[in-house]
């Protein structure tokens, strides 16, 4: 389910630009053949090696999405857990979907949490021990209401341009405990 959510947001990202294209050296083509002396063969070849760069890029994030969850252990653990836009949180592990990239975190020992809006979105990015990480909160609120899960889970942490509010349960994120 996990999986076929990040492929079925790729393919959101991706089907736009993909079919348009398509229709459009459909279309040269078509006018090509109505119209010999237009020759319209150089246009059908610069749109369809942008088609081939489009969907280089789509597989090449399919692979990685595939990649990346392959070497998750438990993944249908996910499903039961709490979700903050495009990213999955269990009680201490997290996977951290932004854009078009998902990787696995610990969500124990965050030793920071800095949110920075960007119009309705919000950006936190997370400092751990080993490493850090961006996610995606929907709004100001949901962001929040993680802030209070990882202050709860790390007493310790460094809370950046946001305050937590709730009492930091997984239930507040949607989980289905």
């Amino acid at each position: 389910m996990i999986k076929r959510y990040y492929q079925g947001l790729l393919s959101l990202y991706f089907s736009g630009p993909m079919t348009m294209l398509a229709v459009f050296v459909f279309a040269a083509a078509f006018a090509d053949n109505r119209r010999p002396e237009w020759n319209l063969k150089w246009l059908m070849g610069v749109l369809a090696a942008i088609l081939a760069v489009v969907m280089f890029f789509y597989y090449r994030n399919k692979l990685t999405i595939s990649r990346t969850l392959r070497n998750v252990k438990n993944l249908e653990e996910y499903e039961k857990g709490g979700m903050l836009d495009r990213s999955f949180v269990q009680e201490d592990r997290m996977l951290a979907g932004i854009g078009l990239k998902v990787s696995e975190h610990s969500t124990r020992n965050i030793k920071s949490l800095t949110a920075e809006t960007k119009g309705r979105k919000v950006i936190l990015h997370m400092e751990g021990e080993n490493d850090s990480f961006d996610a995606q909160a929907i709004d100001r609120g949901e962001a929040e209401r993680f802030a209070a899960y990882l202050q709860k889970r790390n007493p310790g942490i460094v809370l950046n341009n946001i305050e937590p509010k709730g009492n930091g349960t997984l239930k507040e994120l949607g989980a289905n405990e």
